[in-house]
């Protein structure tokens, strides 16, 4: 979603907060509106239950402060245009969880931008509780590059009493971009956390990325890596420094892309199946239709 609507033009398009200026914007709110409805629309389609995030993974207090909307409430402000979006589908619809999305508040490509664990639970905890208060499902953070941020972003999120998610940018070695093998940064937040995750996940990374990371993580350390159970994939093998800054998106074709996510679940039992960078509702309906057509075959 973010690399898509960064790339569309709109003048909306915060560069502090990124695509939640558009809500304060009147053709900016109809084109996130109409373009997350292109996603949901997907899985009412194929009746299978759908995460919709905020529009709020660059809304930090740091990055609002410095924004063209300081003084909005932007994390509520987020989440009541994505529980509209939800009641507009009506009672009937297939389920759709909302996510309170967060990120890394340096690059998620940089490791080195990020800060360590005390000044992490200073600088999350704001908008952690702004969206927790707005009325959240869940939290999901999303593009972590660093073990030591996420460990101070735990435990703000543990003390919500919410369920949440923390998903990292890794290699093929299985390490998080801070070189951190990914265990590792399991077992010690889940050691260390008073309420640890309901679970892991993995997001900007290809398919065949994942896919040898976790067969190397579930080697050294089957228990964590079954903690892992969510991929939000790129439809690029590139590493992050060969995609940060790409002026073209490096893409598949949707049908490779549904096949390969798709088989996550079936390989690995991963149960959160979505797309990063690259990938279009013609990736997302590619996968949803082999997520039905594989449940069909097994029964």
């Amino acid at each position: 979603m973010y690399e898509r609507l960064r790339r569309g033009g709109s003048a909306a398009f915060d560069p502090d907060i990124a695509y939640a200026g558009m809500l304060y914007d009147d053709i900016g709110r109809d084109v996130l509106a109409a373009t997350h409805r292109e996603y949901l629309d997907i899985g009412q389609r194929y009746g299978l239950p759908m995460v919709a995030g905020t529009p709020t993974w660059h809304s930090n207090a740091a990055r609002v402060a410095k924004s063209a909307h300081v003084g909005e409430t932007i994390n509520a402000d987020a989440c009541d245009f994505m529980k509209a979006l939800r009641e507009s589908y009506g009672p009937e619809a297939a389920p759709i969880l909302i996510a309170g999305v967060t990120g890394p508040f340096g690059d998620g490509y940089k490791p080195e931008e990020a800060p360590g664990t005390a000044a992490a639970i200073d600088l999350h905890s704001p908008q952690i509780a702004e969206l927790a208060e707005a009325g959240i499902d869940f939290f999901r953070v999303q593009t972590l590059p660093s073990v030591a941020e996420a460990r101070g972003i735990a435990k703000v999120l543990a003390s919500t009493g919410l369920p949440y998610v923390l998903s990292f940018v890794i290699r093929r070695d299985g390490c998080v971009l801070d070189g951190t093998p990914l265990d590792l940064a399991i077992n010690a937040i889940d050691d260390e956390t008073q309420i640890p995750p309901a679970s892991y996940a993995v997001n900007c990374v290809h398919t065949s990325v994942f896919s040898s990371a976790y067969e190397m993580i579930h080697d050294r350390n089957a228990t964590a890596a079954e903690r892992v159970l969510g991929i939000d994939a790129n439809t690029s093998a590139k590493t992050p420094e060969e995609l940060d800054g790409l002026s073209e998106i490096d893409t598949e074709a949707p049908d490779d892309f549904g096949r390969n996510v798709s088989a996550l679940h079936e390989n690995f039992g991963i149960a959160y199946l979505g797309g990063c960078c690259g990938s279009s509702t013609e990736h997302i309906a590619a996968l949803a239709a082999q997520c039905v057509s594989r449940r069909e075959v097994s029964g």
